[in-house]
């Protein structure tokens, strides 16, 4: 791992606007981090919890293209300014930086543009509880991607043990066996797999980031695909959206958090904490981001969870745990 914290080895950290490849074991002293790192951490689980249910709300005056694109660009302006305050300087327009710029543009549309905008979507018809619990699968989503497009990450036994046991886990949210259809009579079925796309994308942001150049460090990095992300977006929701004149006050403080909390302020955190407590210490916010998504869920939106996405979210965790926090087999141990 870099001194700042970016370059990583295997699993995934993904939530709000940043993706980091991981590999972590539980032998390092993860339970001997200060006060501070621990505090941080559950904050990070406790806020990108709540962003699936704060969609929901915001979607009650937006859009989904809306609400993608307005979150991104608090966010970028959360971080661009953080970047001014500690004079940590954003990539540069000259020709050194072109290739950091293209990896920009690679994580401004696989871990904000596309994904955002495919939840905010999904949210419309699926409840947020689940589309936090997919979130999940993330890690696990890319360890084939690791496997084919990575750098050394190739797939070995005990990650297929892992996949394949969150595959299952992620059929199960489905309802498969709900009157024998298998979910294919749901309504929906699409928006659900909607979220599942989102995640591949995620995925697909990690390995973006874990291929991307060292040059700068990854607040920078950051920094950079955040406003890219905004420049993008932004002019697309103006185009493809009317405003609405009638926001309730609901909505617009769903939206200012969205935009100044789980994407601004928890990128910033995010990368600290990879940075001084280390990525295996962060991984530990795949666990708390489901749980928390379906405690706000069932709270304050009275959503009811079926005992099929419990035992999904129970193989997803175990499929997650088996590829991430499992001691690393021998060479003689790769697939492939």
């Amino acid at each position: 791992m870099c001194s700042d914290g970016r370059q990583i080895s295997y699993g995934l950290l993904k939530f709000g606007n940043i993706a980091y490849l991981t590999r972590g074991s539980l032998s390092e002293s993860t339970l001997n981090r200060d006060v501070k790192s621990w505090s941080l951490l559950i904050f990070l689980g406790f806020i990108w919890g709540f962003s699936f249910l704060a969609v929901s709300v915001s979607l009650e005056s937006f859009t989904p293209i809306q609400v993608a694109a307005l979150r991104i660009t608090l966010g970028a302006l959360v971080v661009f300014f953080f970047c001014i305050l500690v004079g940590e300087p954003i990539p540069k327009l000259k020709a050194a930086d072109i290739k950091v710029w293209k990896y920009c543009l690679g994580m401004a549309l696989f871990s904000n543009v596309i994904p955002f905008s495919l939840l905010s979507w999904s949210l419309l018809y699926v409840d947020s509880s689940f589309a936090g619990i997919t979130m999940t699968m993330v890690p696990l989503a890319v360890l084939p991607l690791s496997h084919f497009f990575g750098k050394g990450d190739l797939m070995t036994k005990g990650k297929a043990l892992g996949f394949f046991i969150g595959f299952i886990g992620a059929i199960l949210l489905f309802e498969p066996f709900e009157n024998f259809s298998f979910g294919l009579s749901d309504e929906t079925l699409i928006p659900k797999l909607v979220c599942f796309l989102a995640t591949l994308c995620y995925a697909t942001g990690s390995i973006i980031t874990r291929r991307s150049p060292q040059s700068v460090s990854s607040i920078s990095f950051s920094c950079g695909a955040l406003i890219m992300a905004a420049l993008i977006i932004l002019p697309i929701s103006l185009l493809v959206s009317d405003f609405n004149t009638h926001l309730g006050i609901k909505s617009i403080v769903a939206i200012l958090f969205l935009g100044l909390i789980p994407t601004g302020l928890a990128t910033i955190i995010l990368v600290y904490l990879v940075k001084n407590s280390g990525p295996s210490f962060m991984s530990l916010v795949n666990y708390q981001v489901p749980i928390w998504a379906i405690i706000f869920g069932v709270l304050f939106n009275g959503e009811v969870l079926p005992p099929s996405l419990l035992v999904g979210l129970f193989l997803i965790f175990m499929g997650l745990f088996l590829s991430q926090y499992i001691k690393g087999p021998t060479k003689n141990d790769r697939l492939g």
